[in-house]
């Protein structure tokens, strides 16, 4: 069984986000929705949780010159959402992502941006095809738990506890409100907090967001510790791949360890720090955010 989400059409944020709905078919009840706007190089952009394409939304509109693409996750954004026989795994979302980049018959390799649990999902993808990828830009995301990292203590409820961290994310909505509300530094606008939270408007519609947050491997007999692992491993196949590390210095998740994690596995790589920037940096800082991607995918592709 699955629950399509339909295209909302109404309401301010949809001027925010004026852009023609794709769908691809994985199998029953299972349709990943995506954006496809403009022409040339391939920018892909791949989402963490509880976001969705929309979080793109500026790159989406103003990266003037390339073709962009950004999927929403099975069970997020306006994505359907899976009831039965779909675990919401860091596996299962990796091959999910290679079955979409295919169904899109590039003729060129995609230039990568991840974000959040969109690292992962997206390098996972590209150290297993590295000769697919152009480059890639890293912002606020992690391919290992740094040592002495603890969970912190407002996700702990989400993670430690799948009954009542999926009634307070499920029911109340408490985990995509959260995020949204501590997320930046700067408070977001009515229009982008409606934007946001516009897929998890029902209960049912949000069943993927505390599963997002309990595939979170902490330790290494969690199911997707292996598939974290890999990433990281693999992620030394694309050290001749140009990278751009964009980084909100005051994320409450993705702290410096983790920035000081991603630069040493790619110590040639670009940095733009923004210390006025918290988890959802394109929303604190969208003009610097475009500036440093816009620059650094002209120099990537030669222009």
């Amino acid at each position: 069984m699955t629950l399509r989400l339909p295209m909302v059409a109404t309401g301010p944020w949809r001027m925010e986000y004026p852009f023609a709905s794709r769908f691809l078919e994985l199998g029953p009840g299972r349709a990943i929705h995506y954006v496809d706007e403009g022409h040339g190089p391939p920018v892909v952009m791949v989402h963490g949780n509880p976001t969705w394409s929309f979080m793109y939304r500026h790159l989406i509109k103003n990266l003037a010159g390339y073709r962009r693409l950004a999927l929403d996750h099975l069970g997020m954004g306006l994505s359907s959402r899976p009831e039965d026989g779909y675990g919401y795994t860091l596996g299962e979302r990796q091959a999910d992502f290679g079955r979409w980049i295919d169904s899109l018959n590039l003729a060129e390799p995609i230039h990568l941006i991840v974000h959040d649990w969109g690292g992962p999902v997206g390098l996972g993808w590209a150290g297993q095809n590295p000769d697919r990828l152009a480059s890639v830009t890293i912002m606020n995301t992690g391919l290992a738990r740094p040592r002495g990292f603890r969970l912190p203590a407002r996700l702990t409820l989400f993670h430690g506890c799948r009954f009542l961290g999926g009634f307070l994310a499920t029911d109340l909505n408490l985990f995509a409100k959260g995020v949204v509300r501590y997320g930046t530094v700067r408070p977001m606008s009515p229009t982008a907090i409606e934007g946001f939270l516009a897929p998890y408007r029902l209960a049912a519609h949000r069943r993927a967001l505390p599963a997002f947050v309990a595939d979170i491997p902490l330790g290494e007999k969690h199911p997707s510790h292996g598939a974290l692992s890999e990433a990281g491993r693999n992620f030394a196949r694309l050290a001749a791949k140009p990278t751009l590390i964009a980084w909100g210095l005051r994320d409450f998740v993705f702290s410096k360890p983790f920035l000081d994690d991603i630069r040493a596995r790619r110590p040639q790589a670009e940095v733009t720090a923004l210390p006025r920037a918290g988890h959802w940096l394109l929303e604190d800082e969208p003009g610097a955010i475009l500036q440093a991607v816009s620059a650094f995918l002209g120099k990537a592709i030669g222009v």
